[in-house]
């Protein structure tokens, strides 16, 4: 059973907006194509989550709307502060939309809280209203 993390996105509109600030922060991680979410505190249960194959839930305009699958942790001095950087597979998974209220810092997402993946963030994708996504979703097509 995974443990996920959750994590506003401060100051973006849209899932294209978020998509190409993390294209501009790619690095290479351990051979693997990686962007960073910062945080201050590493997790107590970092290893658990790392172990389980968990990922990193992100909420947009009041709604998860995405997650990302975490690569790592890493504790980084900036500026003469430690920062951990939760290391995130670059390939965002949509998800459905499911509402959340703002909330500070990070927070652990039980595995039967987490919504459905919609499938992998490609440029150009167009979001659905949050009406008609919901009515998809009672039919059963998505």
């Amino acid at each position: 059973m995974a443990i996920h993390l959750i994590k506003l996105v401060v100051g973006v509109k849209t899932l294209e907006d978020f998509a190409e600030i993390q294209r501009r922060e790619a690095f290479d991680y351990h051979g693997d194509l990686a962007v960073p979410c910062w945080t201050r505190f590493m997790p107590k249960r970092a290893q658990e989550v790392l172990d389980c194959g968990g990922s990193i839930y992100r909420v947009l305009n009041n709604k998860i709307q995405c997650r990302h699958k975490i690569l790592g942790f890493e504790m980084v001095e900036i500026d003469g502060q430690k920062r951990c950087m939760i290391v995130q597979d670059a390939r965002m998974i949509k998800t459905i939309s499911k509402p959340r209220r703002p909330f500070q810092g990070w927070r652990y997402l039980e595995p039967g809280k987490a919504p459905e993946d919609r499938g992998v963030y490609s440029a150009g994708d167009e979001e659905i209203p949050a009406d008609i996504e919901a009515g998809l979703k009672d039919a059963g097509l998505l």
